[in-house]
């Protein structure tokens, strides 16, 4: 279970990062591993679509059990699979399912999913290594991986 201590220290270590341009505004969503959300927030000045984008990208995480980056592969290779999934996503959730990068799974020390965050605004890689930055700064393990199995 996350604190809410660890939920601020992710949203502000997210804020406080490099951005490929100074003048990038970003968001940042966490889920827990139900894919409920813990917390969603965007930087003043961030064009408000940035918040459901993040949202989009931590609920896919969950709802995939991968990254983005893992699921940006899958919607690659599984393009007809991927378009019904999202589907049923968007149905379900509200959310379609995102294939980008940006999104990371949150394990803990025995690789139990905890949950995801994203992150949206940057180029896709910095949203990624935002996002991976902040779950190491609170002690758990960033799982980026894309997919190594064929489809």
């Amino acid at each position: 279970m996350l604190t809410r201590e660890q939920l601020n220290a992710i949203v502000d270590f997210v804020f406080s990062g490099k951005r490929i341009h100074p003048t990038i505004r970003l968001a940042v969503a966490v889920v827990d591993a139900a894919g409920h959300t813990l917390i969603a927030t965007r930087e003043p000045d961030a064009p408000a679509l940035l918040l459901d984008i993040a949202q989009s990208k931590a609920k896919s995480c969950i709802a995939i059990g991968m990254p983005t980056r893992a699921i940006m592969d899958l919607a690659q290779k599984k393009p007809t699979w991927f378009g019904s999934a999202s589907r049923v996503s968007q149905s379900t959730t509200g959310l379609p399912l995102w294939g980008a990068l940006g999104g990371v799974i949150m394990r803990d020390s025995k690789s139990a999913i905890v949950g995801a965050v994203a992150v949206a605004g940057d180029t896709g890689a910095g949203d990624e290594a935002h996002a991976k930055a902040a779950v190491e700064s609170i002690g758990f393990v960033a799982d980026v991986d894309g997919l190594d199995v064929e489809w």
